[in-house]
């Protein structure tokens, strides 16, 4: 019996993943130093802290904060430091909310909806991604 529950659980989990890949992103806003949005239903906001970051883009698990690299906050890297925001408060939401493994689920939920943030301000997502890679790489990541 506990296989079958398992097994079932694991299918409606993938499920589940799929409804919130369709799921947009609504009402993004931007304040000095805020970012909210709605997702899935829910409006959902912390603070951004731009500083020296080991990665492109982080988010406490012990406060409202989301962590930007200092070197994506530039003029000309604008368009990718609003998608990495949306990234970053999508995938803490996932986490905290819904317990979605961090790796597996909520990244690429997060990912999917980056993208299409991304695409909505007429932002180029292959140069986004030139950005993050090359921050990660300066700081050995894979």
């Amino acid at each position: 019996m506990g296989i079958l529950r398992n097994k079932r659980e694991s299918v409606l989990h993938k499920e589940f993943v799929k409804i919130l890949l369709k799921s947009p992103v609504r009402n993004v806003k931007f304040s000095k130093d805020k970012i909210s949005l709605i997702f899935f239903g829910h409006r959902i906001s912390d603070k951004i802290k731009i500083k020296k970051e080991d990665h492109v883009a982080e988010w406490s698990r012990r406060r409202k904060e989301i962590f930007i690299d200092k070197k994506i906050s530039c003029n000309e890297k604008k368009k990718s430091f609003k998608a990495l925001c949306v990234h970053e408060l999508i995938e803490k939401f996932l986490v905290e909310k819904f317990g979605l493994k961090l790796d597996e689920e909520a990244h690429l939920v997060a990912t999917e909806k980056e993208k299409e943030y991304l695409k909505s301000i007429n932002g180029n997502w292959k140069s986004h991604e030139h950005i993050v890679y090359w921050d990660w790489h300066n700081y050995g990541e894979k």
